[in-house]
């Protein structure tokens, strides 16, 4: 909820809308956004403290603004690279070599936050081939968590990795450990959370590792499809209130899971000789009731930027959140593109660089992240083209399938 601070920042989010496309609020400031993540890779200000555990979300989304800005390659030296692909991998939690493991442990492998008590490994070339051991020593407090694991991967191919180290059948395990039956996943068994959030992370950490056996995807589809509320957008859960962050994820998901479950319940038609319970069978594989409304939700949050939920104020961050939605369902030229970026323009810092979340407020990690990804999607000059379905580059994505082996192997 909002504070009063809070709510009088918030009412100037859209004050001067209509100066918007003003000559001098339409500059990008490039460099100061460059110089903005360089900062952001090197030490993080007091107010983050509280997010050490989230350290490798911290820094995807600063490799990730390097990369659409075009300058990860020459901003980062070879050394500092592989110094980056070490650190991440000391984060991953895997199987010991001892054998000693306990069907307990099923649930707590992936990547997680550091100062956990594990060992920073140095690159000696005589470890084993995951880099780290964990497992006998692994506790209920010392384990993966499913977004840092999305985080991790994300960040590694960005940076070239191949991904030859990251335990793939450890993390299937514990994504089949947190999803629950009602088709939705938790983050860590520690953390009773079920959301729509956890389960775009297993679904993209799914397609990444080129392998679906650690999710349920019919009763992932089933869950999604029940948490369209009555104006068809998406809640966090069943009968809760529709937001824009919550309908990319559960869009995404759809999109990654593949076409069946892209499909729209009210469009679909039954075939002439098909059974009612085959059709009735095919109908529950379709993850939308009703995919033009949705389509209507989602653009119905533009007001300059956009909203994340009906009557609260303009975000930067949904302009990626409802706009990576938009282009997902192959709509983004709903979008008005000139009042969108005429917004994110005035929430960009014009001294420190990065975004904040509203206008005249200090810039974060991850709206700056995430601004720079909402103007990717309408076309700014000088930035990389997005891919929405895992909100990376282009590029990246394409090293995904190039370059991992996960990927490489299945070509």
């Amino acid at each position: 909820m909002l504070n009063n601070e809070d709510m009088a920042t918030a009412a100037t989010a859209t004050e001067g809308v209509a100066a918007a496309p003003a000559a001098e609020q339409k500059k990008f400031e490039r460099e100061k956004h460059i110089q903005y993540f360089k900062r952001s890779l090197q030490m993080l200000p007091q107010p983050y403290s509280s997010m050490d555990t989230h350290r490798v979300i911290m820094g995807m989304y600063a490799i990730g603004g390097l990369e659409l800005l075009g300058v990860l390659d020459e901003t980062l030296s070879e050394a500092n690279r592989k110094d980056w692909i070490e650190w991440i991998y000391a984060q991953q939690r895997i199987p010991s070599t001892t054998g000693k493991d306990s069907d307990d442990h099923d649930a707590l492998y992936g990547f997680g936050g550091p100062f956990s008590g594990l060992p920073f490994p140095e690159n000696t070339g005589k470890q084993d081939k995951h880099g780290c051991e964990c497992g006998f020593h692994t506790t209920v407090n010392d384990s993966g968590h499913i977004t840092v694991t999305y985080a991790a991967l994300l960040a590694l191919v960005a940076l070239g990795d191949d991904l030859s180290r990251v335990a793939k059948e450890p993390i299937l395990r514990t994504l089949r450990r947190l999803q629950l039956p009602s088709g939705c996943f938790i983050p860590t068994t520690t953390d009773y959370q079920p959301d729509m959030r956890f389960v775009y992370c297993a679904a993209a950490i799914s397609h990444i590792l080129n392998d679906w056996s650690g999710m349920n995807r019919d009763t992932a589809t089933d869950f999604i499809r029940k948490c369209q509320s009555y104006d068809y957008g998406f809640g966090q859960n069943p009968h809760q209130e529709s937001h824009g962050g919550v309908a990319y994820c559960a869009i995404a998901s759809l999109g990654l899971m593949g076409a069946e479950a892209m499909q729209d319940q009210r469009t679909m038609v039954q075939g002439a000789g098909e059974e009612s319970s085959a059709f009735e069978k095919r109908q529950a594989k379709a993850g939308f009731l009703d995919k033009e409304a949705t389509r209507k939700w989602l653009i119905m949050r533009q007001t300059t930027g956009f909203q994340g939920r009906i009557n609260k104020p303009t975000d930067t961050c949904y302009s990626f959140w409802v706009g990576g939605s938009l282009a997902i369902l192959g709509s983004i030229d709903l979008v008005d593109k000139a009042w969108d970026r005429g917004y994110l323009m005035e929430t960009q810092h014009k001294t420190l660089g990065g975004f904040g979340k509203w206008v005249d407020t200090f810039p974060d990690a991850m709206h700056s992240y995430l601004g720079l990804a909402g103007l990717s999607l309408i076309g700014e000059p000088g930035l990389r083209p997005m891919e929405p379905l895992l909100n990376v580059s282009r590029r990246v994505q394409e090293r995904l399938y190039t370059q991992s082996v996960f990927w490489r192997t299945s070509a």
